[in-house]
């Protein structure tokens, strides 16, 4: 995966982020992660598919969650029900939604698939093949969230660039 396709994510968290939650948002050093599936308290996985292929993982401690939950909901949340779900879903949605939008500029036609919110470490079978992404801490007020990438290029797509 080239630079590009990765700064269209980056960007796309920065971008939701500050506008939804709070201006003091910034970047970590991207790192390999090593079984992501099983780090995280809290993930929300979409699917991309198109040029682009494979998930985007968002993964974050339960405190992280609530934090954000309360922030979204302006209103103190202790628990994470399904209001609070659907609110962070709503959230990665739009992030890889305007990502999905930054590699359309690029030339790449990608589409999202609905998020998936995991929680418990109950990871579905069709996703255990997932092993190692690539990550990207993005620190908040709120506390750090990483957007891991599993994704690859279709060998058969041809950006539509035109110069």
């Amino acid at each position: 995966m080239s630079f590009q396709h990765i700064d269209s994510f980056v960007k796309a968290a920065y971008t939701v982020i500050e506008s939804m939650l709070n201006p003091d948002v910034s970047a970590g050093r991207p790192f390999f992660n090593e079984e992501p599936l099983e780090k995280y308290d809290i993930l929300v996985l979409v699917g991309v598919l198109g040029d682009l292929q494979g998930q985007v993982i968002c993964g974050m401690s339960t405190e992280t969650a609530k934090k954000i939950i309360s922030r979204m909901m302006c209103m103190e949340v202790d628990d994470i029900n399904e209001m609070g779900m659907s609110a962070i879903c709503e959230l990665k949605n739009i992030i890889v939604g305007t990502a999905s939008t930054n590699l359309s500029m690029l030339g790449f036609n990608c589409n999202i698939t609905p998020p998936l919110f995991i929680m418990d470490k109950k990871i579905p079978d069709f996703l255990k093949h997932i092993h190692t992404t690539l990550a990207i801490p993005i620190i908040t007020p709120f506390g750090e969230l990483d957007i891991n990438l599993s994704l690859k290029k279709d060998e058969f797509a041809t950006p539509n660039v035109t110069a």
